[in-house]
């Protein structure tokens, strides 16, 4: 029996302002290449695709890449060409690809969209992890209630790069950098022994 994962995908106008309708999206990966149209709410029909043992996700030592990558491309009549590289596909997982649509104009219409390309997943090229344990650094202590930070600071490397530091809000850490710290294929609250038919033995 083959892996597979899903990969959903909805176009929006710019900022999900609203769905758009007739988008042709093609996709294409390791030996196909396939194509979609959007309905009226901005979906298209789900496209499953072959993908590695989610197994390879769990390995530590692990070399192999645990995913399958797809280049993703959204055309329509009026707006920008939107070109997607490297979409990351799990076995058993569902990925949501959401082109921004934006509305061609006459000034933009030759100049040609930069795709954007999503790296390889930091745990698979071993730049995972957050530098020397805190403890190595800080004095313990236990706080009466929970805090969560409005913003946090995040430093663009490795801890001893020289790289830039951002502030960003702890809802778009959360949101955007979790998924780079773990795979969707590892067990969580909702789901402790991790997904089905996946294990290393």
């Amino acid at each position: 029996m083959k892996n597979t994962g899903i990969l959903r995908i909805q176009a929006y106008g710019a900022r999900q302002s609203s769905p758009i309708e007739g988008v042709l999206v093609t996709v294409s990966g390791n030996g196909f290449t396939a194509q979609r149209i959007t309905d009226e709410t901005g979906t298209a029909a789900d496209l499953s695709i072959e993908a590695p043992s989610c197994a390879l996700s769990l390995q530590e030592d692990n070399t192999i890449r645990p995913y399958a990558v797809v280049d993703l491309t959204a055309a329509k009549a009026g707006f920008r060409t939107v070109r997607i590289q490297s979409v990351q596909i799990f076995a058993g997982q569902v990925t949501l690809a959401q082109p921004e649509m934006i509305p061609e104009t006459e000034e933009d219409r030759d100049v040609v969209n930069p795709p954007i390309v999503i790296p390889e997943h930091s745990l698979f090229t071993g730049d995972g992890g957050s530098g020397p344990d805190p403890m190595e650094n800080c004095v313990p202590r236990v706080l009466d209630r929970v805090i969560i930070p409005k913003n946090i600071t995040v430093h663009l490397g490795k801890p001893a790069a020289s790289a830039r530091n951002v502030t960003v809000s702890f809802r778009d850490y959360i949101a955007n950098v979790a998924s780079s710290e773990v795979y969707p294929t590892w067990a969580d609250e909702n789901n402790p022994t991790g997904p089905l038919n996946c294990s290393t033995t």
